[in-house]
C-alpha cells in the first residue's frame, strides 16, 4: 500500500506549486488610472449602477475601514465579477481597497457593505487600473494552468487477466469503468489528468483499482477561453491493484477524445463534456503454473463518457 501512495504523491507533485501560488491579495499601484466614478453611499441598501468592461481591471477605494463591495449584474444572469481585497496595511489609513475583475461587458449594481455583510455609509472612488488591465490581457493571451476535476463512466470489452494464451473457445464478457481525476489544463491544447482512480469491473473476473495519469493533446479546436469543440489524442498509463493478487498489472491506453467546452465568458472557467475511445494493452498479469506457450499481452477496447469542471 505504501508503494501506491508514493506513486500518487509523485503524480500530484507537479500541481503543488500552482495551487500554492494562488492568493486573494494583490499589489497596490499608486497611480491606477482614470477615475470613472465618485459616489457617496449614505443610506442602507443604496446602490449605484456602472458599466464595466471585460478584460479590464478596476480599483475601488472606499473611505471606511473593513469595507468591501457587493456587485450584481444587470440582468442577474450576468456572471458576478471577481473581487480581490488588498491587505489592510497596503491601503491608506482608515480606508479599504478592492480590485474588480469583470468577466463580461455589462451594467452592474454596486453596493458598499461591511465585511460582516451589513450596509455602510462610505465614499467610493472607482478607477480603471491601466497597468493591471494590461497585465490581465497579457495573461489571457498566454494562459497558464487551470485546475479542475473530471468524472466519467464507461464500458470495456472483455480480456483475460493472465499473460498466458487463453484456451480455445474461451469467451470473456466485458465490464464497466467508473473513474475520477484531478486535472490541469493549459489553454485548449494540453490537458493532463494528474492523478486518477478507475474502478474496473468485469463479469467472472477480479475487480481492479487503477491509479493512472493521462495527458491529452488537442488537435482541432477553438481558441483559449472560448466555448467550442475539441478533438485530440490521449495516452493513459496506469498501475493496478487487485485484492489478494501477488502481482501488479499495468495498462497503456492510446486513444482519441472529443470534448465540448462550455465556458462562462472568456475566462476559461466552466464545464467540459467529453467522450473518448482507447485501446488498452495490459502487462504484469501472472501466468498459471500449468500454462504453456508464449507470453501474450491482453487487450481490450474502452469507451467512456464524462463531465469536468475547470476554474
Amino acid at each position: 500500500m505504501i508503494r501506491y501512495l508514493a506513486i500518487a504523491c509523485c503524480l500530484v507533485a507537479p500541481l503543488a506549486g500552482t495551487l500554492g501560488a494562488q492568493t486573494d491579495t494583490v499589489r497596490v499601484d499608486p497611480s491606477p488610472g482614470p477615475r470613472i466614478l465618485d459616489y457617496d453611499f449614505t443610506a442602507s441598501g443604496e446602490f449605484v449602477q456602472v458599466f464595466l468592461q471585460d478584460q479590464q481591471v478596476y480599483r475601488a477605494e472606499l473611505s471606511s475601514p473593513d469595507v468591501t463591495l457587493e456587485i450584481r449584474g444587470i440582468p442577474r444572469s450576468v456572471e458576478v465579477p471577481r473581487i480581490y481585497r488588498f491587505l489592510p496595511a497596503l491601503g491608506a489609513s482608515g480606508s479599504s481597497i478592492v480590485e474588480i475583475h469583470p468577466a463580461r461587458d455589462a451594467e452592474y449594481e454596486i453596493r458598499a457593505v461591511a465585511l460582516m455583510g451589513s450596509a455602510v455609509a462610505t465614499r467610493l472612488r472607482l478607477y480603471r487600473d491601466v497597468n493591471a488591465s494590461s497585465r490581465r490581457q497579457l495573461v489571457r493571451a498566454r494562459p497558464g494552468w487551470r485546475v479542475g476535476v473530471e468524472f466519467a463512466g464507461g464500458w470495456h470489452s472483455g480480456f483475460v487477466q493472465s499473460s498466458a494464451t487463453p484456451p480455445l473457445g474461451t469467451e470473456v464478457e466485458g465490464g464497466s469503468d467508473i473513474e475520477g481525476c484531478l486535472t490541469a489544463r493549459h489553454g485548449r491544447r494540453l490537458t493532463l489528468c494528474v492523478t486518477g482512480l478507475d474502478h474496473q469491473s468485469q463479469h467472472g473476473a477480479r475487480n481492479i483499482l487503477w491509479i493512472y495519469t493521462e495527458p491529452r493533446v488537442g488537435i482541432i479546436g477553438g481558441g483559449s477561453g472560448q466555448s467550442g469543440w475539441d478533438l485530440g489524442v490521449l495516452l493513459r498509463f496506469g498501475v493496478g491493484m487487485i485484492s489478494a493478487y501477488p502481482t501488479t498489472p499495468t495498462v497503456l491506453s492510446p486513444g482519441l477524445f472529443l470534448a465540448r467546452q462550455l465556458h462562462r465568458g472568456s475566462s476559461g472557467t466552466g464545464w467540459t463534456l467529453q467522450a473518448s475511445y482507447s485501446r488498452s494493452f495490459y502487462k504484469g498479469f501472472a501466468k498459471p503454473f500449468d500454462a504453456e506457450g508464449v507470453t501474450v499481452t491482453p487487450k481490450s477496447h474502452r469507451v467512456s463518457l464524462g463531465i469536468g469542471w475547470y476554474r
